[in-house]
């Protein structure tokens, strides 16, 4: 009976365990395509000048003094985010007017995170030329872990 509970807590400890491992890590090049097929029509690809929306670049900087869920709750749905009162978010409404930014409700955290790693790469300089199309420049991102769970499920 022993041997069968050990075994059952193991299986239960990896089903918890690996989600964990093998769940998706901020990307450039995923922030790439979504900046592409979610942001470049109305944002500069330079994340330096405004366009319909305005430049990109900084603003994790600009919105530092606030939790990061308030910056993904913007991106989300920015009107949601000024209807509740957030400062910032009613700002940005009102110096915009009567552009409104399309709710993107559907991206999760590290579609968020991979799209703001883009942005601040193009910003910095550290992804490259993207506007020209020249290759883009390695930027170091977080590696998933060498975990033998993973290696296990393969």
């Amino acid at each position: 009976m022993s041997r069968r509970l050990n075994l059952l807590v193991g299986l239960l400890s990896l089903c918890l365990v690996v989600p964990v491992f093998l769940s998706a890590q901020p990307d450039v090049q995923a922030g790439k395509d979504l900046f592409r097929s979610n942001c470049a029509a109305c944002h500069n690809r330079n994340m330096k000048d405004k366009m319909t929306g305005p430049a990109l670049g900084g603003t994790q900087e600009r919105w530092s003094a606030y939790p990061q869920e308030d910056l993904y709750a913007w991106i989300r749905n920015s009107s949601a985010l000024a209807a509740k009162g957030h400062p910032l978010a009613q700002q940005l409404v009102k110096d915009w007017a009567p552009v409104v930014m399309t709710p993107f409700e559907n991206l999760t955290d590290d579609q968020i995170a991979s799209l703001l790693l883009y942005i601040d790469a193009v910003y910095t300089g550290k992804e490259g030329d993207t506007a020209a199309g020249a290759p883009a420049a390695a930027v170091p991102v977080a590696q998933k872990p060498n975990n033998i769970y993973y290696w296990l499920l393969l």
